[in-house]
């Protein structure tokens, strides 16, 4: 149970944050801190299947933002992301969350040895919260562990869809999380 809470923890705060200043230009709609706009107050809500009869709920802020420094949580302890004009940053794994241009084919390193791939700028996705149209899909894998992590963001929302799967030496079938977002508040905006 305690490696399924880390995995569940895990999924969220790897999804981090990122949102452009107001008086920032409009422009490419899959532009990273479109794709996550994390203002201060900023709050996601997702149901979570972990395999369970019952969804867990799962509630992911941004807690603080100091310049381009944000700080989001899930439950556990926070976790910084560095907002720069590339993109994403997270400084723990010195690797991108999201890494701009944002096309389908993109790549970039990830933690643990993944690799991260844009492999759509165009999914829909279905969630209790709607319908979600003109979104991207990032897929992270590899590492020691072949882990595999997939992220639907979409613009001026963020990620709508989690789905993580993960093969451990204790059990015989892979873990498979999935997180569907129920609602959001852009307090910031």
């Amino acid at each position: 149970m305690r490696t399924l809470l880390a995995l569940i923890a895990l999924l969220f705060v790897a999804c981090g944050p990122a949102t452009p200043d107001a008086d920032e230009p409009a422009g490419d709609p899959f532009d990273p801190h479109l794709l996550y706009p994390l203002a201060e107050g900023n709050v996601w809500s997702y149901n979570v299947d972990t395999g369970d009869e019952q969804p867990t709920l799962a509630i992911t802020r941004v807690i603080a933002r100091v310049d381009d420094r944000v700080e989001v949580t899930s439950g556990g302890d926070p976790v910084v992301y560095e907002l720069r004009a590339e993109g994403i940053w997270r400084p723990g794994t010195e690797t991108w969350l999201l890494r701009a241009p944002v096309r389908e084919g993109s790549e970039w390193a990830s933690p643990q040895g993944m690799t991260a791939r844009v492999t759509s700028t165009q999914a829909t996705v279905e969630t209790p919260a709607g319908s979600f149209e003109g979104c991207v899909r990032v897929e992270e894998s590899g590492g020691e562990d072949e882990r595999y992590v997939q992220t639907v963001y979409c613009p001026e929302i963020g990620p709508v869809y989690l789905e993580s799967r993960m093969q451990l030496t204790t059990t015989p079938a892979p873990i498979r999380v999935i997180a569907r977002m129920l609602g959001y508040d852009l307090a910031g905006e």
